[in-house]
């Protein structure tokens, strides 16, 4: 029997596939509920258009029957041009996936079933021109919320890119749409997903400008090794996934774990989205995707603006550094004598230099005003007039790769003595990376520990209590350098002792708020030394504080060394006044030692005045 010829498919032939798809049971299909997004009971997917049936959500055989039912609809006038879904589209144009599996399975009839055209997604298929896929990597950005932990999007490559226009591709990037700048409503609302979060597809050359220019990120590309079906495929998934939007939750429902799950929509032998229940870290999804055997391929390195410009600048003299400073700051080449006297390669790298610290400075926006373009011309001039092209940064180090570093939880146990008496800790830290942590892997300097939390078993009081709880602890330090200038901080919050009044247990226990800005610097006498100090504020709760809080500040320093490979080292002292209660001052030495495999040995000397502790802990670092 052949479709009406009105384009539809008879009713008795859709009565017939749906039979077939009951009797193999594609309703439990794995590769059915991953293009529903299935988790549980429900779909992930929180947008209505994304279902036919009316319980689509929490029934995958009822969206199934609907689909067939929608396939084998009418033609429906479905017009070329942009991607808007106010436009009606036939079904087999609105699930172009879903529509290809269940012709693959239930071996459609296209006589019976007519295949519709879909111009809208053909022309913007053909756009993006898909050959390959990429998993993309951006280092952490502690000024961004949303980019704390690093970000994960995927890379299309062209299939009629020539060398040189890899900035042409295409992205697919999953991100929440806030509806606000300030940083701790935005927390909020991430924390109990009050954000849609929406995919999209990007120039490539826009995320190049976003992450590695303007936020001076380093990006790793990692290539999927998939056959033209699975991009296909992928083209196909990511068209349908417009028509919905899924609550954005900061830890579980973010970025890395819908890409993960829009990869095993993809190809559903993956199971890349299981480990993740309760918490979710773009390095964990990347080292998930490199352990699925055969997936991942070839690995690429994009250095940030920053990253490159500090590469070209230590090759310069110390008399080229101070040329290319003031080239950066938009002096006249031509007022530079000394410029002249350079040989012509000496020149071209110098000016190349001087052009990174001027991008730099003046910023990224292509409209620039019109004194710094004015400044800009004359440098690029002189450059040109050159006729050489710029020398290769080659022999340059390549940092450690994300995946290289330590796992993101952390647990231990251990014990020690005070002027309290003895005790034994057990330690938790959910996420992620603290300044002792091996730095091997994550970017120098930062620190990002979320519920990290110390329980205290009191050897002479006989009980437990939270020795310290921090909810977020970030300690940004940025190293005072002449051309990059940004300024370092800390901000914690969490349970904490009030170790200064003398006490211990759930009685001294506060809530605590504190933050600081200041400065830190780098030297090597040693190894690798970073030393900082703070202007810091605190304000405390808690039932010891003489009114039931408090509010002051004072200065925080300290220093971290490195030792060796395994071994590492951190010095902080401070002092923070209160109009009313007791100043807290205290002085902590910790060093941290790499034992084998995953663990490591950390011991403390701490004063709080007036209070004297000495402990040791054995933690070790695992996965989700």
């Amino acid at each position: 029997m052949l479709a009406s010829a009105t384009g539809a498919a008879e009713p008795a032939y859709v009565g017939e596939l749906k039979a077939r798809a009951r009797e193999l049971r594609l309703a439990e299909d794995r590769a059915w509920r991953a293009l529903l997004h299935g988790s549980g009971r429900a779909s992930r997917a929180d947008g209505p258009a994304f279902f036919l049936a009316p319980d689509g959500r929490r029934d995958p055989g009822a969206e199934l029957d609907a689909d067939l039912d929608a396939f084998a609809g009418p033609p429906v006038a479905d017009e070329s041009g942009d991607r808007g879904e106010e436009r009606p589209q036939h079904a087999q144009c609105r699930f172009p996936a879903r529509w290809d599996w269940l012709k693959g399975r239930l071996s459609i009839d296209l006589q019976r079933l007519p295949e519709q055209r879909c111009p809208r997604f053909e022309d913007w298929r053909a756009s993006i021109d898909a050959s390959g896929v990429s998993l993309v990597f951006a280092d952490a950005f502690l000024h961004h919320p949303a980019s704390m932990y690093g970000h994960t999007f995927l890379r299309i490559h062209r299939a009629e890119a020539k060398p040189g226009e890899d900035l042409l591709d295409y992205t697919i990037n999953f991100a929440a749409t806030p509806d606000t700048e300030n940083g701790l409503l935005y927390a909020v609302k991430g924390l109990f997903g009050a954000f849609p979060g929406r995919y999209s597809t990007l120039p490539y050359y826009m995320k190049i400008q976003e992450y590695n220019n303007v936020e001076s990120r380093d990006l790793w590309e990692y290539r999927l090794s998939w056959g033209p079906d699975k991009v296909d495929r992928l083209m196909r998934h990511v068209w349908e996934m417009g028509s919905t939007h899924f609550d954005y939750y900061f830890f579980t429902e973010n970025c890395s774990y819908q890409l993960l799950t829009l990869l095993e929509a993809v190809d559903p032998e993956l199971n890349l989205s299981a480990p993740f229940g309760f918490g979710v870290i773009p390095a964990d999804t990347l080292r998930a995707v490199l352990a699925a055997r055969g997936l991942v391929g070839e690995s690429r390195f994009r250095a940030s603006h920053v990253h490159l410009m500090k590469l070209r600048r230590e090759r310069l003299t110390r008399t080229e550094r101070g040329l290319a400073g003031r080239l950066g700051r938009g002096e006249d080449p031509a007022a530079l004598p000394a410029l002249d006297r350079l040989g012509p390669a000496r020149q071209a790298l110098v000016l190349d230099s001087g052009h990174d610290l001027f991008r730099f400075r003046a910023g990224f926006d292509p409209e620039l005003p019109a004194e710094e373009r004015r400044a800009e011309r004359r440098l690029l001039v002189r450059r040109g007039s050159l006729g050489i092209p710029s020398p290769e940064l080659s022999g340059a180090p390549r940092p450690a790769p994300p995946e290289s570093g330590h796992a993101t939880r952390r647990y231990g146990m251990g014990g020690g003595t005070s002027d309290l008496g003895p005790f034994a800790d057990l330690h938790f830290r959910g996420a992620l990376h603290d300044l002792l942590d091996p730095p091997h892997g994550y970017v120098p300097d930062h620190e990002l520990a979320m519920v990290d939390a110390v329980l205290r078993l009191d050897g002479r009081r006989k009980d437990a209590y939270l020795e310290r709880l921090d909810l977020a602890r970030l300690v940004s330090l940025s190293p005072l350098d002449p051309w990059v200038r940004r300024p370092s901080w800390f901000a914690t919050t969490g349970l904490d002792q009030a170790r200064e009044l003398g006490c211990a247990g759930w009685g001294c226990a506060a809530y605590v708020l504190r933050g600081g800005m200041g400065t830190a610097a780098v030297t090597r006498v040693l190894r690798r030394e970073t030393w900082y100090v703070f202007a810091a504020a605190d304000t405390g709760a808690g039932p010891a504080f003489e009114r039931g809080w408090r509010a002051g500040g004072g200065v925080v320093g300290g220093l971290r060394l490195d030792l060796g490979p395994r071994w590492r080292a951190l010095a902080e002292a401070g002092e923070l006044r209160y109009p009313w209660d007791p100043p807290r001052r205290w002085v902590r030495v910790s060093q941290a030692a790499g034992l084998a495999g995953r663990w490591e040995l950390r011991l403390t000397l701490e004063r709080r005045v007036p209070v004297n502790e000495v402990s040791a802990a054995l933690v070790g670092y695992f996965g989700p």
